[in-house]
């Protein structure tokens, strides 16, 4: 919801340095963003199977890959250390959607 209302906030948070022309690619992508998090509410509600296993999966490699450029930007200079707490929490994120995915596919 940040990177849609307000995304200098989020930028000006991590980002070693802001330029205002940052925000119209993170409003582009926002709507993404709100829209996997409300597929995931809603599939709550799904019997554990392959399709949710599937997604839990997805979810899981998704996180990593956010992690990933987290550490990659934090390397070239390009944001603040506060990334690696991001990138920290990410991988915990996607290490409960990976371990929930292997499961649901042994049922």
């Amino acid at each position: 919801m940040v990177l849609f209302i307000a995304p200098h906030s989020y930028f000006q948070f991590y980002a070693a340095s802001y330029d205002p022309g940052m925000d119209f690619p993170a409003r582009r992508f926002a709507p993404a963003v709100l829209a996997l998090g409300a597929v995931l509410i809603f599939a709550r509600q799904l019997e554990p199977g392959r399709f949710l296993a599937t997604l839990c999966l997805i979810c899981g490699l998704a996180f990593l890959g956010v992690a990933a450029t987290g550490g990659q930007v934090w390397l070239a200079g390009v944001v603040r250390p506060l990334i690696l707490g991001a990138a920290v929490s990410e991988i915990v994120i996607a290490g409960v959607f990976l371990v929930l995915g292997m499961r649901m596919r042994k049922l």
